[in-house]
């Protein structure tokens, strides 16, 4: 294979090869077995050395990165954070790193695009085209200040967050993913995809569910997953969007997979989503075995009509589903698209309520009674289906932990004027 390369650069004699042009380089050079030898080999080529990474599976990456030495994992930081910060495979505290480091300059980008855009919107000859590039790049601009402020002092009382992933590949908001907890070191760690219109935006709303979830134990670490492009309201009755997030959804399982196989990593591997969100992971585990060790549905869209529990590639009873009585839109949803309802006795789930409860030792569960995952501050958050208090909040906490026989199978919704308040025991 080398030969092949030597002789085709003898064939192009004005070609300068430098290490900002390595591909030719890339195409030709075998790949060491171990980090130790990938780091000599490119010595002095960190960035073909990224760019190779790049190509590779993320099982390889894992193998390789395990022995990279330090010094030369600084250096792929230091200037290749584009490749890193999105490299299935490598060590996630050295993805957050990369990430974090191209913020301020993503940001700076982002300003500068939106002041073009606002100046040609000035002189437009198509004004409602130019008017959305100016909504996306304003939308750009915002979230990478909710980047910014939730990414800096985590509060005392909640585990670190980490920026697993940084795409800013798509117009409007950059995809993005935010680890509460360390997936590095977390013997329980769950993937929580949102629904309907959810983006970096929304992140701070989210990241209260999904840190509450974390908190089912001091060994657990839980992804907000904003790795693709949801849909708005009309949309969801096509599978489109979700068919493309699967492929995102399945690409970044299978980064955890090959990261924990190659550390040695003894974790149990969930996945929690609602609303569209299980119509996205429901398409992933199916195309798949993403060695997922459980699924969790809540307040789902429906899955499509030809997907079986069976398909999912989960462990037998290890797929749960959950619906509020009090839930007026996943219904709607399933009903407007043809799929089918994960929270029906028929399809095969273990299904578990939401309606509210209260334990052997006296603690009352609240129900949900509305659609969302979580409100628009904490206050609100309550009722919702990773509402502090919730009972649908306490099994998905049991779930991830490997506790499911302590919940409660699905039953009939408490009464409308019944008042129930509490925080959900670990």
């Amino acid at each position: 294979m080398l030969a092949v390369g030597v002789a085709l650069l003898g064939a192009l004699p004005e070609l300068q090869i430098s290490d900002d042009t390595p591909s030719l380089i890339v195409a030709t050079e075998d790949v060491p077995s171990t980090g130790t030898e990938f780091a000599v080999q490119f010595a002095g080529r960190v960035s073909a050395a990224a760019e190779t990474l790049a190509t590779l599976p993320a099982a390889q990456v894992a193998a390789l990165w395990r022995e990279l030495p330090l010094s030369f994992v600084s250096d792929l930081i230091k200037q290749r954070p584009d490749v890193v910060g999105n490299l299935e495979g490598a060590r996630y505290a050295d993805r957050d790193r990369a990430n974090i480091s191209q913020l301020a300059t993503a940001r700076q980008n982002a300003l500068s695009a939106e002041q073009l855009a606002l100046s040609q919107l000035r002189s437009a000859a198509s004004p409602e085209s130019s008017a959305l590039t100016v909504a996306e790049a304003s939308a750009r601009v915002q979230a990478i200040d909710v980047l910014l402020g939730l990414l800096g002092e985590t509060p005392s009382h909640d585990a670190r967050r980490y920026l697993l992933s940084l795409d800013s590949s798509v117009d409007g908001p950059p995809l993005a993913a935010i680890s509460v907890g360390n997936l590095d070191s977390a013997l329980f760690t769950t993937y929580f995809v949102p629904g309907m219109n959810s983006s970096v935006l929304e992140a701070e709303d989210y990241l209260r569910g999904v840190t509450r979830i974390q908190q089912a134990s001091d060994a657990s670490a839980a992804v907000l997953w904003l790795g693709y492009e949801s849909p708005g309201p009309v949309e969801t009755v096509s599978t489109a969007r979700a068919e493309a997030g699967a492929v995102l959804l399945g690409a970044a399982l299978d980064g955890y997979n090959a990261y924990r196989d190659a550390f040695s990593v003894q974790s149990e591997l969930t996945v929690v989503a609602h609303s569209y969100g299980s119509t996205t992971a429901a398409i992933a585990l199916a195309g798949g075995d993403h060695a997922v060790d459980a699924f969790v549905m809540i307040g789902s869209a429906g899955v499509p009509s030809h997907i079986r529990v069976s398909d999912l590639h989960v462990p037998a009873g290890r797929v749960y589903a959950s619906e509020a009585t009090a839930d007026g839109l996943a219904a709607k949803g399933q009903f407007w698209s043809g799929r089918t309802n994960p929270a029906s006795a028929e399809w095969g789930a273990q299904l578990f309520s939401s309606n509210g409860a209260t334990l052997a030792d006296g603690t009352i569960l609240a129900a949900v009674r509305a659609h969302d995952a979580v409100g628009a501050n904490d206050e609100a958050d309550h009722e919702k289906y990773l509402g502090d208090g919730t009972q649908s909040l306490y099994g998905i906490r049991k779930i991830v932990t490997g506790q499911s026989y302590d919940i409660a199978p699905a039953a009939p919704a408490p009464s409308p004027d019944s008042t129930i308040l509490a925080s959900a025991a670990k």
